[in-house]
């Protein structure tokens, strides 16, 4: 029986935790759960001090009846970690991590010192409820714990093509925030996937913008667009996220995209691997190994 490793690397929660609902979850899913022991800590607007965050999930690496690390949630902080972690331990202790939203920072600055591959897209704290786990969530969470393949459809926005890279992406706003940093993994050749939350229209311009001069978009073999869930204008006249992706597409034609992908803040969506390859069919479907 695999054993998770429960850590909190972001926010603290605002409500009361029902850890026991989310360890049952887990234990129905034939794991045993060990919690870190900061992991209901608070500290402003951190689940903890950087360093007792860091140092629960070293001590996770560390500890040989850990299989694999799961972050409870997240909001907002993993990123502040990145320059107080032992990459050598990662790397020599090397156990898959899961996480989703503010957790995009951590995976891909591990990433791009280590090498580990990672999986997003389970939130525990969001997606555990007392009317049980999203279906899609669950399965492609079992998917992902036998190793098996998986497939979802994605559009096209231009010519279907045949595309292959190693899956790579998360959270728009966190992708950027490693942008220009030593943490910046590199994305030649990736199949970069993109979603993000309760953003408006002309920031997720920005950030995209941002992407584009840094000239991510020019080293891609693809971007894949999820789901950005309630990214609305309060100003009519902005314009919509369908627009800023229309723009986007059309400044840079030559870059295959694709948008549709059941991945984002919504109930339902699908796990994805960080660091494992992909391929995208003339069917416009999205293969990929857990």
């Amino acid at each position: 029986m695999l054993t998770v490793g429960l850590f909190n690397p972001s926010s603290p929660s605002s409500t009361p935790i029902q850890i026991d609902l989310i360890e049952n979850w887990f234990r129905k899913m034939g794991l045993q759960v060990v919690l870190a022991q900061h992991l209901l800590n608070t500290n402003r607007f951190l689940a903890g001090t950087d360093e007792e965050r860091t140092r629960d999930i070293h001590d996770f690496f560390n500890d040989p009846n850990i299989d694999l690390l799961i972050a409870l949630k997240g909001g907002y902080g993993s990123g502040r970690l990145l320059d107080l972690l032992d990459f050598d331990l990662v790397q020599k202790k090397a156990k898959p991590l899961i996480g989703f939203s503010d957790t995009t920072a951590l995976q891909l600055g591990l990433f791009a010192k280590t090498g580990l591959v990672s999986y997003t897209g389970l939130s525990p704290r969001k997606d555990i409820t007392d009317l049980g786990v999203n279906k899609l969530i669950e399965q492609s969470f079992k998917m992902c714990l036998a190793h098996n393949s998986f497939s979802c459809s994605v559009q096209p926005m231009g010519k279907p093509k045949n595309i292959q890279g190693v899956l790579m992406g998360g959270t728009l706003s966190l992708i950027n925030e490693l942008i220009g940093t030593p943490y910046q993994p590199d994305f030649s050749g990736k199949i970069l996937f993109i979603e993000d939350v309760m953003e408006e229209p002309y920031k997720i311009d920005l950030m995209l913008t941002h992407l584009r001069l840094a000239g991510i978009f020019n080293q891609v073999n693809a971007v894949v667009f999820g789901d950005f869930y309630k990214c609305f204008s309060s100003d009519k006249n902005d314009g919509t996220i369908q627009e800023v992706l229309n723009d986007l597409h059309s400044r840079l034609p030559f870059v295959p995209m694709y948008q549709g992908l059941n991945y984002g803040h919504g109930d339902s969506r699908i796990l994805l691997p960080i660091g494992l390859k992909g391929t995208i069919d003339q069917n416009n479907i999205l293969f990929f190994h857990y």
